[in-house]
């Protein structure tokens, strides 16, 4: 498996970060009494159902639970006491269940570090490769196959960014753009072009975004993305260039009180990559990672 064209999103950046921090290198040092203390959250072990405080930072495991289950627990709540406010029992549905995504993904992220499968010598037979997950990271079947699927998944994503098709925005009233007013003349020329990559399997949603600005892009300024915005379908093949540059979970940032929006680092872009890139490639992956991070 080649590990090079994996992407790592902001809020597995920012796990990796904190266990670095704190020497958590190895499956071994992924304690669960060591990751509360690092992260500043109490556990409490009762003869009950599990559950946790967010504001007092407690999470309530059942003392009766395996190992195995005690751990799956913990990472979710860990996740809800860190990352989330408000009380689930009251709060809309749509709210609790992107909560509860998010928890998901970061169970996953934080039982499972991409950092830590790149350090094993895995097995050829990938039956091989889960059941070696599931012993080093104590953790259930379901959970490595799920792991093991979104790294290869997003290896996959990588090598076909240059096999997708994509979409082509023609009126210029739906092309999306750094500005949300009309534009025209040299301005509307000015400005970036946004079209959408497709998979072969799935076209009920973009694989990735990709910008383009044939006069070069601003590579001293923030590039403002609106991520929401639906655009209109044509295909035609889409072939990569050496113009083009991957754009990185780390280049993306939130701008306040812009939902739906993200915005490009392009002096990172540029420091990879030169200032001759006229293409920005962004897979939505990473995108969904932002906005949720």
């Amino acid at each position: 498996m080649n590990f090079s064209n994996y992407f790592k999103t902001p809020l597995e950046q920012w796990i990796e970060e904190q266990y670095r921090a704190n020497g958590v290198l190895i499956p071994l040092d992924l304690d669960i009494d060591r990751i509360a203390m690092i992260f500043g959250v109490d556990i409490v072990y009762y003869d009950n159902s599990p559950f946790s405080e967010n504001e007092d930072k407690i999470i309530f495991i059942d003392r009766r639970d395996d190992y195995i289950e005690q751990r799956k627990i913990f990472f979710h709540e860990l996740c809800h006491v860190i990352r989330h406010s408000g009380d689930q029992r009251v709060m809309p549905e749509l709210f609790r269940e992107a909560q509860e995504n998010d928890a998901n993904r970061f169970a996953l992220y934080a039982m499972i570090p991409f950092f830590m499968i790149e350090q094993l010598q895995l097995p050829a037979n990938r039956s091989e490769v889960i059941s070696l997950l599931v012993s080093e990271f104590q953790i259930y079947l379901d959970f490595a196959k799920l792991r093991l699927k979104q790294v290869e998944d997003r290896i996959t994503e990588s090598k076909f960014l240059s096999t997708f098709t994509y979409t082509n925005v023609t009126p210029p009233s739906l092309e999306a753009t750094i500005l949300e007013s009309p534009v025209t003349g040299l301005d509307y020329l000015q400005q970036p072009r946004i079209h959408s990559l497709y998979g072969s399997d799935d076209l009920s949603r973009p694989e990735a975004l990709v910008i383009e600005q044939r006069q070069g892009f601003n590579w001293n300024e923030l590039l403002l993305l609106n991520v929401e915005r639906n655009y209109k379908l044509h295909n035609s093949s889409f072939h990569r260039s050496r113009h083009d540059a991957t754009v990185l979970p780390g280049d993306l940032s939130l701008p306040p009180n812009q939902r739906g929006y993200v915005t490009i680092n392009l002096s990172r872009v540029a420091w990879r990559h030169g200032q001759t890139v006229t293409r920005l490639i962004l897979p939505m992956e990473a995108v969904d990672d932002a906005l949720n991070f």
